[in-house]
């Protein structure tokens, strides 16, 4: 966890007050250079996943209640086939990126349509080791200058990266934030992001993963692991639960919806307010 530091009040009410100007010019706070500097990496031995500890969980309830109206259903999920690129959570989550926005800046993956319509609704084509999406990931190592002098990417490789990718591309490409703390998102900028339709990115020191949350009778089972290597995803979206019991809510979960970047291309959850997370940034990806 990130130690607190005892401030002056005159600290204090120069950073509200600086927080309060960026706020009203739409402008982010910069990162700490150490936030920035840190090496997002996987363990090629979990196959991008870090070192995972058990975490799953039963909650017993009475009833409970799902807040989804932030809930996305479709958005890309690329896996990694080439078990010889290790350590690529940053090239993985921005070729996520790049693919969701692909659908609205077409040029982004040339001669690549990443879905289409069914309905009213826009699908996401599954994972299927798409020769333009490689080569999206590939481009994106190298940008990103992943594993270069050391494992993994720093946080400002991926950004810088991820923007050049796109501005070679004719885009332009700026970053705002969605951070509250290191255990929870700012839920108001998130809502902004999906009703914006964009996606963001979550840097992570530390971090929780769910596989599923399956509801049976009277419970809920959360497939849950926490890991403890520096790790990057894709957010799309988030939906919140109440658990009630004897009529009283005793628990109230939110869950990032999150596209993994491990091999698989698992699409999952991040517990938001759960002792595992570590949050460094939480970043908006915004394309035009």
């Amino acid at each position: 966890m990130l130690a607190k530091k005892r401030l002056s009040a005159v600290s204090i009410v120069l950073a509200c007050a600086l927080a309060a100007l960026a706020a009203l010019a739409g402008l982010s706070l910069p990162v700490s250079a150490s936030a920035s500097d840190i090496k997002y990496c996987s363990d090629g031995s979990y196959e991008g996943e870090g070192t995972p500890i058990d975490a799953d969980e039963y909650v017993y309830w009475d009833s409970y209640v799902e807040h989804n109206e932030y809930y996305i259903t479709q958005a890309p999920s690329y896996g990694v086939r080439d078990m010889e690129d290790l350590n690529y959570c940053a090239p993985a989550a921005g070729t996520n990126v790049i693919g969701y926005y692909d659908r609205y800046y077409p040029n982004l993956i040339p001669n690549f349509e990443p879905g289409m319509m069914n309905g009213d609704d826009y699908w996401y084509f599954p994972d299927m080791n798409f020769a333009p999406v490689v080569q999206v990931f590939e481009d994106l190592y190298d940008l990103m200058h992943t594993n270069e002098g050391s494992i993994g990417t720093s946080g400002n490789d991926f950004k810088n990266g991820l923007k050049e990718y796109v501005q070679d591309r004719g885009y332009s490409l700026n970053y705002g934030s969605f951070y509250q703390n290191s255990t929870n998102v700012n839920l108001t900028a998130l809502q902004n992001m999906v009703n914006s339709n964009k996606v963001g990115v979550l840097l992570c020191t530390t971090y929780n993963f769910i596989f599923a949350i399956v509801e049976g009778d009277g419970y809920t089972f959360i497939s849950k692991s926490d890991y403890t290597r520096a790790h990057m995803m894709m957010v799309y979206g988030y939906y919140t639960v109440d658990y009630y019991k004897d009529g009283e809510v005793f628990r109230t979960d939110t869950y990032l919806q999150v596209s993994s970047g491990y091999s698989t291309g698992h699409q999952g959850y991040v517990l938001m307010g759960d002792d595992s997370l570590t949050i460094q940034e939480a970043l908006i990806v915004n394309i035009s």
